[in-house]
């Protein structure tokens, strides 16, 4: 049996991957929760949630009626 990976982490892992692997800089704009949800095909509240848990870790920063960021400073491990 495969366990499937929740929605909202296959988010979570993919930006990390892409700050991690230098393809997202700090400062660089993220797409916007709906631009997030229909490019991994899921709910706008499961974009948001992912969003959540990056900001709580530090990789990202949000900046109302701006919109969402890569961290200065984003975790390294």
């Amino acid at each position: 049996m495969t366990i499937r990976t929740p929605d909202y982490l296959r988010i979570v892992n993919g930006i990390t991957e892409q700050i991690r692997s230098g393809e997202l800089t700090p400062g660089d704009k993220l797409p916007t929760y709906s631009q997030l949800a229909e490019h991994y095909k899921v709910g706008l509240s499961t974009a948001q949630a992912a969003l959540r848990v990056l900001r709580e870790r530090g990789f990202i920063e949000s900046h109302p009626g701006k919109g969402t960021y890569v961290a200065e400073n984003p975790p390294q491990a």
